[in-house]
């Protein structure tokens, strides 16, 4: 059902549970091969997939559709391996354009019927696997979860290394479960014996909690937002934290809360976004407000997300009158006084979130409302319940 959301100037303030993190929620639905997880998922499409594939495993099914959901995609392929299934695996038109070519060029032991969805994998894993680490690192998230279910293994990632803060992620997670993963330089040493059984609540996602810190943010407005990870010392995700405060916002961190308040007045940012390059949508909303212009760096993996975000970000900024282009492997932003917009969303849920956030500043439509359930659900009702004038129809 295609959605219309009508969005009037608002004042978003008030507090806030975060949206489960679908990266820790994938992951800890591929650690149930290995442990025992009790916790409540949430209904987001992408985890739904991740469940899936998994429950599709445990039966020894040969037919596993992981929809939109990419992070299932590239983790699914080497685990299977590892349990020496032959799957073939479909998804839906936004993920059959998008590639596998780097883990069909790493795994030496495994046949695949094609370069793209749908394809069939059989084999198995090598001792070791080098991989190209442009492509994405959801492959080598998945291939230290494979390596866990082997009990070891080794993963020599080729540099340049995208979204390194996600395979720590995975380290950290596993370790935490009394595996024994270790990276050093762009080598990954994989030692896992019986993992601990994890109980207790999925975390939440920085970056889809920073839509609404956004438009707390560019409407003047206070928030809490609550049930967040401490953020760990590398840069990722949680970073938006430092980002928005260098932007000018009062944003800390405090006892599992994050407090936000706006200045009224942000400053332009230059920033690379290679090891996140999903904070791209959340720094451009508050970017299309900053006195001055900000620079995106390093973007060109945002051109195989859910859409050629390059070019859906730029589209969105200009729908409500805000300068944007590329030039050189970088998003230029000159600030500006929205006005009112129109966004016929390119089934990509954080391109919706973006228009959302600029539109309670500045009123705007946005058509395809409903491609938000990938992610978060409840974005629609959260963001009216934090005084969003929001009329979906």
């Amino acid at each position: 059902m295609i959605l219309r959301a009508e969005i009037e100037r608002s004042l978003i303030q008030g507090e806030v549970k975060a949206p489960q993190s679908k990266s820790f929620a994938i992951r800890l639905a591929f650690l149930s091969l290995l442990t025992e997880v009790k916790t409540n998922f949430w209904e987001s499409e992408d985890i739904k997939m991740a469940l899936g594939a998994v429950n599709a495993l445990k039966r020894g099914e040969g037919y596993i559709y992981v929809g939109g959901s990419a992070t299932t995609l590239r983790m699914l392929i080497p685990i299977a391996l590892a349990l020496k299934r032959r799957v073939t695996i479909d998804g839906d038109e936004t993920l059959r354009k998008r590639p596998i070519s780097a883990i069909v060029k790493a795994l030496k032991r495994a046949s695949f019927s094609s370069n793209t969805l749908p394809v069939t994998v059989y084999g198995e894993l090598e001792e070791e696997t080098v991989i190209e680490g442009n492509e994405s690192s959801q492959y080598v998230s998945g291939l230290i979860l494979a390596y866990a279910l082997l009990g070891r293994g080794r993963i020599v990632v080729l540099p340049p290394i995208s979204s390194k803060s996600y395979i720590l992620m995975t380290i950290d997670l596993v370790n935490k479960l009394g595996g024994k993963v270790k990276m050093e330089g762009n080598v990954i040493e994989v030692e896992a014996g019986k993992l601990k059984p994890f109980e207790g609540e999925v975390p939440g996602d920085y970056l889809l909690a920073s839509f609404y810190g956004i438009a707390s943010l560019i409407t003047s407005g206070k928030l809490v937002i609550y049930n967040l990870y401490e953020p760990p010392k590398y840069f990722g995700d949680h970073s938006i934290l430092d980002v928005l405060r260098n932007m000018g916002a009062r944003s800390f961190y405090q006892d599992g809360k994050w407090v936000l308040e706006g200045s009224g007045s942000y400053s332009p940012i230059d920033l690379e976004l290679d090891d996140s390059p999903d904070m791209a949508p959340s720094v451009a909303a508050l970017a299309s407000v900053a006195n001055g212009v900000s620079v995106l760096r390093k973007v060109e993996r945002l051109r195989i997300k859910e859409s050629d975000r390059v070019s859906t970000i730029i589209e969105g900024l200009r729908a409500f009158g805000v300068e944007a282009y590329y030039a050189e492997g970088s998003i230029y932003i000159r600030g500006a006084n929205p006005r009112r917009g129109y966004v016929l969303c390119p089934n990509d849920h954080r391109i919706a979130m973006m228009a959302a956030d600029i539109a309670t500043r500045s009123g705007g439509v946005i058509e395809g409302a409903e491609c938000v359930k990938k992610s978060n659900p409840y974005f629609w009702d959260d963001l009216r319940a934090l005084g969003g004038k929001v009329r979906l129809s």
